[in-house]
Parts: C-alpha cells; sequence; structure tokens
C-alpha cells in the first residue's frame, strides 16, 4: 500500500477536496474519484487511452456498490490494474485514512486506534509492516513479518478490532514462523502525526561501542518541519559529541527531502556567544563526522530522493537494502468524510534518474534484516561500517 508522498502538490488549494455522499450513493461518490483522476494523474496525457479504459470497466461496479468495502474494493482493484505507487483508496477501516488525514489536517487530524505497529492486509490475517519505537509493539516484542490472527479471541483488525478497546489492554494471538504466541498490548489512540513523531523521538540514542560514542534515530517520516527540527535539534543538542551518525530511514512515510540533510553539509564549526565573562552560549553549525544511513525496502517516497542526494554526494554510506522505487509525487482527495484517495500527480526525476520502480541500492547490501531472535542485522552491520569510517578519518587527521 503506497501511504507516503513526495511532493504534496498544491496542498493549500484542494484540501477541502471533492465532497461525495456517504451511503447508498455511491455513484457521486465515484464521479468524484473519477473526476480527481481525471484532473491530476501525473499520466493523464501519455496513458490517456488506458486510464479512460480502466476507469470504463470498473464504474459500473463501483456506482452499484452497496457498502462502503465493495466501492473500496472496486477503485482499489482499478488502482492495482495502474501499477503505479502512490495510488491508493482508504476508508475509515484502513490505516491510511489516518496517515493521509494527518497529512490534510495535520493537528487537527482524526486519531486512529493503535497498539504502535503498521499492518499489511494478508489472507490469513494482518502481517506487521512495522514496529514504532517506545510503542506497546515494541514492548511486548511485537516483530516485522509476525501474523497477527486475533484480538481477545475475536478476528483481528488495525481499526475496529482495536477501536473498542482503546486504553485497555488487549491479548493478541500472533503466528511467528511456525509458532503461536500470545501478547498483552495496551490499546492507545492518537494521530498518525503525532505517533511518528513520538516514536522519531522516543528511537534516539547513543550506542557505545569500542570505545566511541554512535549516535542513533530512526527517522519515520520526513512529512511536515515537525520532524525536520526534531532531527535537528538532536544533531545539535543530544548528538553533538557523538563520534559518528546512525540515521535510519527504514520503513515509515515520505514527505518532502527539503531540509532534512542540513545539518550534515554544514562546515562544522563550534561557536560560542559570550555576553560576558561567564553568560553566554555555544552552539553547533554542521556535523561533519561520519554518518551511515540505514534503508530497507521500505524506504520510500522523499526517502528515496534523500538517499539519492546522500549516495551521491558520497556525504554518507547507505547500508541495508534497495529502496522500494515508489517515488511519484501524491496527493490525498477528499471523498466525502468517510475515504481518501491518493494520486500520483508528479513523476520525480533524480539527476536525469526515474527512481520510479528502481529504488536506490546500498553502497553495501546485507542479505538478511532480522535474524531468528529479532536481532537487527542491518544496523549491527551499520555500526560495523561506522566504526570503519571514524577510523579512516581519525587516520587521514593524524
Amino acid at each position: 500500500m503506497a501511504l507516503s508522498s513526495i511532493l504534496l502538490w498544491f496542498l493549500a488549494a484542494h484540501q477541502a477536496g471533492q465532497s461525495a455522499s456517504k451511503g447508498s450513493d455511491f455513484a457521486q461518490a465515484w464521479s468524484s474519484v473519477e473526476s480527481a483522476i481525471r484532473g491530476r494523474y501525473f499520466a493523464r496525457q501519455s496513458r490517456k487511452d488506458e486510464m479512460e479504459a480502466l476507469l470504463a470497466k470498473y464504474a459500473p461496479s463501483a456506482k452499484a456498490a452497496k457498502a462502503e468495502a465493495e466501492f473500496s474494493l472496486a477503485v482499489n482493484r482499478m488502482i492495482d490494474d495502474f501499477k503505479d505507487s502512490h495510488f491508493d483508496f482508504f476508508t475509515k477501516e484502513d490505516q491510511g485514512y489516518y496517515a493521509m488525514d494527518g497529512l490534510i489536517r495535520q493537528r487537527n487530524a482524526a486519531e486512529m486506534p493503535h497498539i504502535g505497529a503498521w499492518f499489511r492486509k494478508d489472507p490469513d490475517g494482518y502481517t506487521v509492516q512495522m514496529v514504532l519505537n517506545g510503542t506497546q509493539a515494541e514492548k511486548s516484542d511485537l516483530r516485522k513479518g509476525d501474523l497477527v490472527l486475533a484480538v481477545n479471541g475475536r478476528p483481528f483488525s488495525p481499526i475496529s478490532s482495536l477501536g473498542e478497546l482503546v486504553g485497555k489492554r488487549a491479548k493478541l494471538k500472533v503466528r511467528r514462523g511456525a509458532a503461536e504466541l500470545e501478547k498483552e498490548v495496551e490499546v492507545a489512540k492518537s494521530a498518525v502525526p503525532t505517533l511518528f513523531l513520538d516514536a522519531t523521538r522516543d528511537s534516539a540514542r547513543i550506542i557505545e561501542r569500542d570505545g566511541k560514542k554512535l549516535a542513533y534515530v530512526h527517522l519515520w517520516t520526513m512529512a511536515g518541519e515537525e520532524f525536520r527540527n526534531a532531527l535537528h535539534g538532536l544533531v545539535y543538542g543530544r548528538f553533538r559529541d557523538t563520534d559518528g551518525f546512525l540515521l535510519d530511514i527504514r520503513d515509515g512515510f515520505g514527505g518532502r527531502p527539503e531540509g532534512f540533510g542540513d545539518p550534515f553539509f554544514r562546515p562544522e564549526t563550534s561557536l560560542e556567544w559570550k555576553f560576558g565573562e561567564t553568560a553566554g552560549s555555544k552552539q553547533l553549525f554542521g556535523y561533519q563526522r561520519p554518518l551511515v544511513l540505514i534503508v530497507n525496502e521500505g524506504s520510500r517516497s522523499a526517502k528515496e530522493v534523500f538517499s539519492h542526494i546522500m549516495k551521491r554526494s558520497k556525504r554518507a554510506v547507505l547500508v541495508g537494502s534497495t529502496t522500494a522505487g515508489h517515488v511519484l509525487g501524491t496527493f490525498p482527495q477528499r471523498i466525502g468524510d468517510w475515504a481518501y484517495l491518493e494520486i500520483p500527480m508528479v513523476d520525480v526525476i533524480a539527476d536525469g534518474v526515474r527512481l520510479e520502480g528502481k529504488g536506490v541500492a546500498p553502497d553495501i547490501a546485507v542479505p538478511r534484516e532480522f535474524d531468528a531472535n529479532g536481532k537487527d542485522l542491518f544496523l549491527e552491520r551499520a555500526i560495523e561500517v561506522l566504526l570503519g569510517e571514524i577510523a579512516a578519518r581519525n587516520h587521514r587527521a593524524a
């Protein structure tokens, strides 16, 4: 599912979107979907005949829908046939709805029931795609790849089954490989931007290894200045005296990449502002110590543009696996008060390279992300690489 964006083009001008009646009038909802795709789809000219054929193919089933889930199924089947990233239809039963609402309404976004994990619907249940730092999912050792089968003995779904359990403890039935486990978690409720910002901050720590202090932060999304400010604050504050930096951009969502790399490209200068003999403050201007970027197949959208910049400039060493190749700019279109249509509006070319469908390959590929015990193999390799970069830097300075 495409849940992130690189460029929210024209967002302010289109926040209200097209309205559709909720209930049985799905013909009006389809009219909004059809109009939005014809007007904003990035390949509406080059793929016009194909676009019109797909709209005509799925119009009858969408208009004849008797329920939101039925309408959503028809629209998403059509979207699958387009074969583009950042193209989805989400209702309030989808986590993606709350991600889109967060992009549109930000601080006023609808709150989502959650345990701190993001899920993918599979035939047997819901598979964990990511586990956010500091959340109940992490504390209960829920892992990426776990299949959640039930909650409190009832079928599990990320929204409806958790909505009635907010503020309560719940028991999850989980399949991990051939084993079935039980996990107890407390269900919370928050807006997606808040959830991901808290997880970014909670991920921050200093890893001490071989006498070196290594800064680590998992930047879960690049969707706004709050995330950029959080990263900058860590670089210039808590991490100012570290020997090197591990910037983890696996999974999560995109946003826009501008400004996130600024501290790592500025000349490193320590400034002291003195207002007298004893009063004053110190400031770090730039961070030029070694940097390792951790990427995977869930690094998408703006994170891929950022990865391209860091790799091409040789400012960072990329460790992990090739990024998603989901790099189209998007806009979430409101459909009534019950759904969002995410439309790919902009193709993105970086230094003459179209990253859509291709992604960014790491400098150092690691075959497996986690071992059977949940050990983070990407992170361990990234630490090894960073220590090597620090040693090489110190040798050059000697």
